[in-house]
């Protein structure tokens, strides 16, 4: 089962990090782990993040398969009711 988040990515320019979303989506059997990522949530209450995101949204860094590290948007309790709202869809037989 996929489930789709939107992905923070950061880039380096002349003007130095610059960080924009991208749609992804994400199979839950490979998710090893979930964690709160506050440094993100406070750069963006600082100003810090060139987002145009409300200062209250949480970051969540996923691993996938004990390799690849990504962080998402919402907190880890969010993510985790979108991983069991999926999981409890019946298919209907007509």
């Amino acid at each position: 089962m996929f489930i789709k988040l939107y992905k923070v990515n950061k880039r380096h320019s002349a003007d130095g990090e610059q960080f924009y979303l991208s749609e992804v989506s994400i199979n839950v059997t490979q998710i090893t782990f979930m964690s709160e990522n506050v440094h993100l949530k406070t750069m963006l209450r600082e100003g810090k993040l060139n987002m145009d995101l409300n200062k209250e949204a949480d970051f969540t860094d996923l691993r996938l398969n004990g390799k690849e590290e990504i962080t998402v948007i919402g907190s880890p309790s969010i993510i985790e009711s979108k991983i069991l709202y999926g999981s409890t869809k019946t298919l209907l037989r007509g």
